[in-house]
């Protein structure tokens, strides 16, 4: 019945965090909803290293990198996520977000992306919540803090909360 929802959630378009600690299948649950966006929609994934697997034919997949052996070319997951947003997505999905990544991606939610998607770590969704406000708060952009909340308000819209069985 759980997935009947979720499936529910995915085609209705709403913004989705999968939140959960270490080991708790958020990535697992983030493919498994990935594969439920309708296959003419145009998906951006954004990961640090490639563990999505969608089928859909207009997936564009994006990684992150370290800088060269002399410091630079290096690709953060904030650059793809603001790069993403020129390249006519109909839905966004972050692996993780865990940095200043989090407000762009939150913005990209409220700004006609509906229907994204990204993982972050936290052991409650109540915590989900507050991890989203402090990692939106390490943007270069100085938002104050309770702007940040109402952003993350308006931009999620269901918060999935992973944790593990004994």
């Amino acid at each position: 019945q759980m997935l009947l929802l979720l499936a529910a959630f995915v085609r209705a378009r709403l913004n989705i965090i999968v939140a959960g600690g270490t080991g708790t299948g958020k990535t697992t649950l983030l493919n498994a909803l990935s594969g439920i966006v309708p296959a003419h929609e145009r998906i951006i994934t954004i990961e640090d290293s490639a563990e999505l697997q969608l089928q859909q034919a207009h997936v564009i997949r994006l990684e992150s990198r370290p800088p060269n052996v002399e410091g630079k070319g290096r690709i953060t997951i904030r650059d793809l996520v603001r790069n993403s947003l020129r390249m006519r997505p109909d839905r966004i999905i972050v692996g993780e977000v865990r940095g200043g990544e989090t407000l762009d991606m939150l913005q990209a939610m409220s700004t006609g992306h509906d229907g994204s998607l990204a993982t972050v770590h936290a052991n409650s969704a109540e915590d989900a919540l507050m991890r989203l406000q402090t990692l939106g708060s390490m943007s270069e952009v100085s938002i104050p803090f309770e702007a940040l909340r109402d952003q993350i308000n308006s931009a999620v819209d269901v918060v999935v909360q992973l944790g593990r069985q004994a």
